[in-house]
C-alpha cells in the first residue's frame, strides 16, 4: 500500500533486490556511482567502522492525468527517509545482531484521488505508490539478529509485514501501487491491519534456510491494531506519527509464506523463485456488506508469487529478463474490497546499448471486487463495482551519483470499477536520489 520505493538501489535488479531492506555497507561501499556526496568527506566510514550505517534518500513521482479519467491534471509529491543502521557486533559484541530506526517525511497530494477519480474517492489501483502517509513518520524500530550459520533470521520490535511477505524483487520497478510494494488488495481492510512503509506494527518474524537453501519458511505474528483504533472503522487513527509504542486492541496478525528457490545465486542457470502464503486476523472489521459501520470477526487471504529469470546476457552477469506473476485470493469477502487479483511483468536490465545498469519494466494487473461490496453499493444507491485494470510501461535511467530518473506511462481501465468514469492515460517518473 504505502510504499517504500526510496529503498530502490542503483546496483540491482534480475532477482535481486529493488526494494531490499537496509544492509550494512562495508567500508569504502560509498562511491560517488551510487551516492550523490559519496562518503561525506569520510564521515560515513568513520561512523561505519563505529557501527552505523546512515542512508538519506529522496524520492518524488509527479504524475498527471492527460485525458479520460474525471478531471486532466497532475500532482507533486515526494518522500525523505532516513535510515539509521547499528551494527551490534561491532557496538556491543553481539554477533549477526542489528538494530534498525527508520523515518519518513511525506507531502503531497494523489493523482487517483484529485483528478482520475475523484467522486469515488480516488481509482483503487493509485497510480503513484508514495502516497499514503503525508505527515513525519517513525517507521521501522527493530531488533534482526542472524543463527545457525546465517539461515535463521530473527526480527522484532516496531517492524513492517510488507517487508517481509507478499514481496517480490521486481515490484518496484514500477510506480503504481497495484504492483510497488505488495499488491494492494491485502490492504484494503477497515481498520488497516496488514502493514506497509511507512507504517509499523509490534510483532515478532522468523525466517529460516534448508540447509541446501532450496527452502524457505517464514512466519510472524503482529499487532492487529497499528492504527490503535480498537476495532472500530469509523474510529480516528490514533497513531498518526507512529510514536505510540502502546500495543492495540484489535487482535493479531498471523502471516507465513514457503518458498522455493529455483538455481538459488547461480552464475550460469536462470535463477527463480516461487512463493505461497497468507495471513489470519481474528479481530473485528467493517461489514463491507452493510450499509452502516458494521462489523465482522476475522480475515484471511492467501496467495502465490512467482519471479524467473528468462534470459541472461552472460554468465555471471545479472543482466537479462525476468518475469513475475502474482495471484492474490479472498477467504473472507465481507472484509476484503476485492476477492480476486492478478498481476503479470516483464523487468530488463541492460536494454539499452551501453547503459548496463538501467532497467525497463512493462506490468499488467487486474482486480475484482467482491460480491459483499456490490450489495452495499446496490442497496445505498451507488454504481456497482466490478473490476480494475492497470497497464504500465517504463525505464529507469541510472545517471550516476546516486540519481535515477525514470519516465512513466499508466492506463487505468475501468477507474474505480463503476464503469461511469472513463479509462485514464498518465505520464510521469519517478526520481531517487541516495544522497
Amino acid at each position: 500500500m504505502h510504499r517504500n520505493a526510496h529503498r530502490d538501489h542503483p546496483r540491482v535488479l534480475g532477482l535481486l533486490p529493488l526494494c531490499c531492506c537496509l544492509s550494512a555497507a562495508a567500508a569504502g561501499e560509498y562511491p560517488t556511482s551510487d551516492y550523490l556526496f559519496g562518503s561525506w568527506g569520510g564521515a560515513r566510514e568513520a561512523l561505519h567502522d563505529r557501527g552505523l550505517d546512515l542512508q538519506l534518500h529522496y524520492t518524488t513521482e509527479p504524475m498527471a492525468n492527460l485525458s479520460g479519467g474525471e478531471i486532466e491534471g497532475g500532482t507533486y509529491l515526494h518522500n525523505i527517509g532516513l535510515d539509521f543502521l547499528f551494527d551490534l557486533e561491532r557496538i556491543a559484541g553481539l554477533g549477526g545482531t542489528t538494530f534498525l530506526v527508520k523515518l519518513s517525511k511525506r507531502d503531497g497530494d494523489s493523482v487517483s484521488a484529485d483528478f482520475v477519480a475523484p467522486s469515488e474517492g480516488g481509482n483503487t489501483f493509485t497510480v503513484q505508490e508514495l502516497y499514503g502517509g503525508q505527515v513525519f513518520k517513525l517507521a521501522n524500530v527493530q531488533l534482526n539478529t542472524r543463527l545457525l550459520e546465517d539461515r535463521l533470521d530473527i526480527a522484532l520490535g516496531r517492524i513492517i509485514a510488507n517487508d517481509d511477505f507478499l514481496r517480490s524483487p521486481l515490484y518496484c520497478q514500477f510506480v503504481n501501487n497495484s504492483f510497488c510494494g505488495s499488491p494492494k488488495p491485502v490492504f484494503l481492510q477497515n481498520p488497516f491491519t496488514f502493514s506497509a512503509y511507512p507504517t509499523a506494527q509490534w510483532g515478532l518474524r522468523g525466517r529460516l534456510d534448508s540447509s541446501d537453501r532450496r527452502w524457505t519458511l517464514q512466519a510472524a505474528v503482529y499487532d492487529g491494531d497499528p492504527e490503535l483504533k480498537g476495532g472500530d472503522p469509523a474510529a480516528k487513527n490514533h497513531n498518526v506519527h507512529g510514536d505510540s509504542w502502546a500495543f492495540g486492541d484489535n487482535g493479531v496478525v498471523l502471516a507465513g509464506e514457503v518458498h522455493y528457490h529455483l538455481n538459488r545465486d547461480a552464475d550460469s542457470a536462470l535463477p527463480g523463485t516461487y512463493k505461497v502464503g497468507g495471513y489470519w486476523m481474528n479481530g473485528d472489521f467493517q461489514d463491507i456488506s452493510l450499509t452502516d459501520s458494521g462489523t465482522v470477526e476475522g480475515n484471511a487471504m492467501i496467495w502465490a508469487l512467482a519471479d524467473q529469470m528468462l534470459y541472461r546476457e552472460r554468465q555471471g552477469d545479472d543482466q537479462g529478463l525476468s518475469a513475475f506473476g502474482t495471484y492474490v485470493y479472498s477467504l473472507e469477502d465481507k472484509v476484503n474490497q476485492m476477492d480476486n487479483y492478478f498481476g503479470l511483468g516483464l523487468v530488463y536490465k541492460g536494454l539499452l546499448p551501453g547503459r548496463p545498469r538501467d532497467t525497463s519494466g512493462l506490468a499488467l494487473s487486474k482486480g475484482w471486487f467482491s460480491e459483499a461490496l456490490k450489495q452495499s453499493r446496490r442497496a445505498d444507491g451507488l454504481a456497482v463495482k466490478h473490476d480494475e485494470a492497470v497497464v504500465e510501461l517504463n525505464h529507469r535511467f541510472e545517471l550516476g551519483r546516486g540519481i535515477s530518473i525514470q519516465p512513466d506511462l499508466q492506463y487505468v481501465i475501468n477507474p474505480a470499477g463503476t464503469k461511469q468514469i472513463e479509462d485514464a492515460f498518465l505520464i510521469g517518473a519517478k526520481v531517487s536520489i541516495q544522497f
